[in-house]
């Protein structure tokens, strides 16, 4: 595979990772008692969507085919987040749940950067708020939880 290539099929790995946590996200929100959280919960919801909306941008600006959902592992690990969450009942299992998955999207994040693709200035800027926005993700879901716990 050309650069080109290898970058296509990070980028549609990254698109992946964001479409199955606004999946999680959606059926994580569906859980909440608070309505508060709901609202934030919503909130990241949009940035997600945001993120998916920008990675499929430049996925198609170097002429490539954006996947359109989490694909078939995916779509298996998403049936799985939804057996396993069903157990779930409280707000702070809730908040648990949502700080591992943004904590995987910063990894993925992390691993992409580490692959030194050559970027546009635009798509750089991009990743960059994407990271900031995990970041604010987590921090506010921690600070959610410690209210919580106390």
């Amino acid at each position: 595979m050309n650069q080109r290539e290898d970058l296509i099929q990070e980028l549609n790995q990254l698109l992946k990772g964001t479409h199955m946590g606004a999946f999680v996200f959606e059926d994580l929100k569906e859980k909440l008692s608070d309505a508060g959280l709901k609202r934030e919960f919503q909130h990241f919801l949009s940035l997600l969507k945001k993120h998916e909306v920008a990675l499929t941008r430049h996925i198609q600006e170097v002429n490539g085919d954006p996947v359109d959902s989490s694909g078939i592992k995916g779509t298996i690990a998403d049936m799985m987040t939804m057996l396993k969450n069903m157990v779930i009942t409280t707000d702070s299992e809730v908040i648990k749940e949502a700080k591992k998955a943004i904590e995987m999207g910063q990894k993925a994040l992390r691993d992409f950067d580490d692959r030194h693709f050559t970027l546009s200035e635009t798509m750089t800027k991009e990743l960059a708020m994407m990271k900031d926005d995990y970041d604010c993700i987590y921090h506010t879901l921690h600070k959610f939880l410690i209210a919580l716990e106390g």
